[in-house]
């Protein structure tokens, strides 16, 4: 199964940034994906999900477009923000399942996750071409912030 996760190409677009400016009201990360990487994607956390050794997949991500930054709405779609060419989701078994945390790499940002959060991020991502959004997922102590925003990009 590792293999075959290797092997998987993720389709489609996935948009993560994080705000410079006002981040007392948006911290943490901001994700959404167009319809072909959510599907891309759902299938890729469905067999980390099989697997029962902790895998991770590195992926490519892409800038968000003006579209995007107008659905958080923060500062009017005109607040600084930087993106990361990478993310990682990296699947961890050897965690509890309610296992969340996001590091900032050089490269790209790591989501590290357990087998309830693995659930929730599916459904998260699953629920963005049907027009779900503005929620998160965080950690227990509501740090490690991703944020799910609906797709204006198709």
């Amino acid at each position: 199964m590792k293999a075959e996760i290797e092997k998987y190409k993720v389709k489609g677009k996935v948009y993560t940034w994080t705000y410079k400016d006002n981040q007392r009201n948006y911290p943490g990360w901001n994700f959404t994906v167009d319809s072909n990487a959510s599907e891309s994607l759902f299938e890729l956390l469905n067999l980390m999900d099989a697997c029962e050794w902790s895998t991770k997949k590195t992926l490519p991500t892409t800038s968000p477009t003006q579209n995007q930054l107008n659905v958080p709405n923060n500062q009017n779609g005109t607040a600084q923000w930087k993106s990361k060419p990478n993310l990682t989701l990296n699947y961890k078994t050897n965690e509890s399942e309610n296992h969340w945390r996001i590091n900032e790499l050089n490269n790209g940002i790591e989501i590290q996750f357990g087998k309830t959060k693995l659930t929730e991020l599916q459904n998260a991502i699953n629920g963005i071409p049907k027009g779900n959004g503005d929620f998160a997922i965080c950690d227990q102590n509501e740090e490690n912030i991703l944020y799910f925003w609906w797709s204006l990009d198709g």
